[in-house]
């Protein structure tokens, strides 16, 4: 596993081609001569707040009808979905297509962004090794034909530590100022990035506890003003201090309801489900997702031990890939991938402890709403790219001491 002091090439072009034509492949594939009604099918409240914000009725109705403001999903992809259909029409097949071939654009930057984290870290061979596993994951060329955030989060997330990592010892303002800037871009596109920009600030922080605060407080300024009127529009629409979504008390209820076997019910969505709807739209959203949270509290309280269990089960699940429904394939890449991640892990937390935190806060942070609530492989996915990173350094040893950028 030890590495030669031999200089190494770094291979981005060549590989970010190999990304971009395999996703392109599937991308036309799935649209070539078919309806894309699956397509739009696999995010209904997206394209409804789509829709909703395209016609000139704000922010709004996310489960279909008249129901009124929402903020059941974070503003950023809906608002990037409008725009396209105010282009290209609503649900119409150039619409599918554009999408998916902008996810797929995201797809490709994750492995640019992929490499550019692993090379300073763990040399050359790691980072096109790293690369290449992205570029030829074929579990990865179909996230762009889901419609939803999951490619833009995936990118994200991934952007997140290399800006992390660059920004590592160097406390200055442009560094920081940019972190702040993409910190409310990933608000506004996936809160649930939260635990991780939480645990790099808190990092960061304690970094320099003994210098200058000035640089992170200032990004940490930034995303707060740049966040700031997603929150004084839902206290004026909501009558509420809602900072991020509404969707908390019934995500939790989904995992949790008497009956629940820990994952997601989708009968039981309001996009399908009529009671739901109806409940939903009788009470408001807030009062509905207050409802859920307590129908979910109460289930907890009458049998904790189940809770217990459920958790337990969805931390595996979480890291196993495991779904309702097994996928064997699916499921042995994440296996593997994981292992030689956290073999990775292990290794450079023996060599350098400081920097393993960068990439254990976001394998510890992340997953925990998902432990308590439902998992799903395409959340799993978004830690994927770091644990890749992880796996291609265990598998070609010695990691650098000198940084470079791609």
């Amino acid at each position: 596993m030890a590495s030669s002091d031999a200089p190494r090439r770094l291979y981005p072009a060549l590989i970010l081609t190999v990304a971009a034509v395999l996703r392109l492949a599937v991308v036309l594939a799935a649209t070539r001569g078919a309806s894309v009604a699956w397509f739009f099918s696999t995010g209904a409240e997206l394209g409804n707040l789509a829709e909703s914000l395209r016609t000139g009725h704000g922010f709004s109705s996310p489960f279909g009808g008249a129901t009124g403001p929402t903020a059941f999903l974070a503003p950023g992809y809906p608002a990037f979905v409008a725009a396209i259909f105010a282009v290209f029409g609503p649900y119409t097949h150039a619409s599918a297509l554009l999408i998916m071939l902008l996810q797929a654009l995201f797809g490709v930057a994750t492995v640019f962004m992929l490499m550019s984290l692993a090379r300073p870290v763990f040399g050359d061979t790691a980072a096109n090794l790293a690369g290449l596993i992205w570029a030829l994951c074929p579990f990865a060329w179909f996230i762009p034909t889901l419609f939803w955030e999951s490619s833009l989060s995936i990118l994200l997330a991934t952007s997140i530590l290399a800006l992390a990592l660059a920004a590592r010892g160097r406390h200055t303002l442009t560094r920081w100022l940019l972190m702040g800037l993409v910190a409310a871009l990933t608000l506004a596109i996936n809160p649930s990035l939260l635990p991780i920009l939480a645990g790099y600030y808190g990092w960061a922080i304690y970094q320099a506890r003994h210098q200058s605060l000035r640089a992170p407080a200032s990004g940490f300024l930034l995303c707060l003003l740049l966040s700031a009127p997603w929150v004084i529009r839902n206290a004026a629409q909501l009558h509420a201090f809602i900072p991020l979504r509404t969707n908390a008390g019934y995500e939790l209820w989904q995992g949790n309801r008497p009956g629940a076997d820990g994952f997601f019910e989708v009968p039981l969505h309001p996009t399908v489900n009529r009671d739901q709807f109806n409940r939903y739209a009788s009470l408001g959203e807030l009062a509905y997702m207050r409802e859920k949270s307590a129908q979910a509290k109460a289930a907890i309280a009458a049998d904790p031990a189940h809770f217990a269990t459920l958790t337990a089960r969805r931390a595996l699940w979480f890291w196993t890939g495991r779904a309702r429904v097994p996928r064997k394939l699916e499921m042995a890449y994440i296996i593997t991938i994981t292992t030689f991640g956290l073999v990775g892990l292990a290794l450079l937390w023996f060599r350098d402890r400081a920097l393993t935190i960068y990439f254990l806060l976001p394998l510890l942070l992340f997953p925990l709403p998902y432990y308590i609530t439902h998992p799903d492989v395409r959340f799993r996915m978004i830690l994927d790219p770091m644990l890749v990173a992880l796996a291609a350094y265990a598998l070609t040893g010695k990691a650098r001491n000198k940084s470079k950028s791609l």
